[in-house]
């Protein structure tokens, strides 16, 4: 399928740059899902709409007594403005700088392949169009209307690009267990007494406050959690309450303090939620303070299985030559909402490296960003391959 594949990455760039120019954000994709319907009908594959969000599913294959293999693309892109030389730059205010223009045309590209051998296939194949992976979870609201039932899916493959300078454009990298980390979201309000700050000790300052939580935080870290357990708490936002024009001579009657936690163990969450809020209780009550604590849970860490990695790089050294996919030592601390598909069926997730050498290299969610378009192929071909193999096995 390499062959195939190679000679098809014209059509591949050609959806890239299509989809690159109409980049939305969110659950709702209406020029982008439309895109996809329109492919889809040129290839006589049907198709299935959500109600909830514009992803679409369909079905290649006619064996039902069989195996189904599930691929997974994300459509999605960011609020932000481009900011790169291409002649296919996006004007909306909106950028692909997550490169989900690029997975969507590599599934289609796989899409055109399986079709076309759809009598070779010893099973089925879903596709899966998602929106709304940067925000919304897509994934979760795809599968609340059944995305993984009817056929039911018994494994996923799901690919990103990624940006690595050290490695050849093309390698492909993946890990088993933890890939990809939670992601959380932290509010803290830090409620005192404000005054004049010529008098804080009639005060109960929250600025000073805010400070003996944040030191006592960051010590979760280094003296409460494992070393070898990765773990990121960042503090991202801390606002007084202070007129539009600041005062150097008040203190103020609160502080919010805006944060995430990232895990890439899903037991982590909950020791990281108790021992920030039991750090804000007792600092606020030694102080004569209050608070109001909130933890927001949001994607779960991404946990790849592990027979679904030896499987997916056994189809890469003897489709593309041994080594051509390597595994990570550690994960990353990003996140992944195909990670609420793998806590109910096995899968893999991997990443292609689309480095442009030669280049400023740019990392994703950066106004600069680019991807080197010559291996978009051989993404498309461990789908296809992938599929296949899975099917046959």
């Amino acid at each position: 399928m390499l062959k195939h594949s190679k000679q098809l990455n014209d059509y591949i760039v050609k959806c890239r740059r299509e989809l690159h120019q109409i980049p939305e954000t969110g659950l709702n994709l209406e020029k982008t899902v439309e895109y996809v319907k329109n492919e889809l009908t040129k290839m006589n594959i049907e198709f299935k709409e959500f109600k909830n969000c514009t992803g679409l599913s369909a079905i290649i294959g006619t064996d039902t007594n069989t195996k189904v293999i599930a691929l997974r693309a994300d459509m999605d892109a960011l609020p932000i403005k481009e900011e790169t030389d291409v002649e296919f730059k996006s004007t909306n205010g909106n950028m692909h700088a997550c490169g989900h223009d690029a997975h969507t045309a590599m599934l289609l590209g796989a899409a055109k392949i399986l079709k076309e051998n759809e009598d070779k296939l010893n099973g089925r194949v879903k596709l899966i169009f998602q929106p709304g992976e940067e925000v919304g979870g897509g994934a979760k609201v795809m599968m609340d209307e059944g995305v993984l039932e009817n056929p039911k899916v018994d494994a996923m493959i799901a690919q990103h690009v990624i940006a690595i300078p050290h490695l050849n454009p093309g390698q492909l990298v993946v890990k088993k267990g933890g890939m990809m980390a939670s992601s959380d979201k932290i509010y803290i309000k830090v409620i005192g007494k404000g005054g004049h700050a010529s008098t804080p000790e009639i005060t109960k300052d929250p600025i000073f406050m805010t400070n003996q939580i944040i030191n006592m935080i960051q010590g979760i870290l280094t003296r409460e959690n494992d070393a070898q357990n990765p773990v990121v708490i960042s503090i991202a936002n801390i606002k007084s309450e202070q007129p539009a024009s600041p005062i150097y001579n008040i203190i103020p009657n609160y502080v919010e303090i805006l944060g995430t936690v990232r895990c890439l163990e899903n037991v982590s969450r909950d020791f990281v939620n108790k021992r920030i809020e039991e750090i804000v209780k007792g600092v606020t009550m030694t102080m004569g303070g209050e608070y109001e604590y909130e933890y927001s849970y949001g994607y779960p860490a991404l946990y790849n299985n592990n027979d679904m990695v030896d499987f997916i790089k056994n189809t890469c050294d003897n489709m593309l030559g041994e080594n051509s996919m390597i595994e990570l030592p550690k994960g990353a601390m990003g996140s992944e909402d195909a990670a609420y598909y793998f806590e109910k069926i096995p899968g893999v997730y991997y990443a292609i490296n689309t480095i442009v050498e030669g280049e400023m290299q740019y990392p994703p969610h950066n106004s600069k960003f680019k991807i080197n378009e010559d291996v978009l192929y051989k993404g498309c071909a461990v789908l296809v391959q992938g599929s296949m193999d899975f099917l046959n096995k």
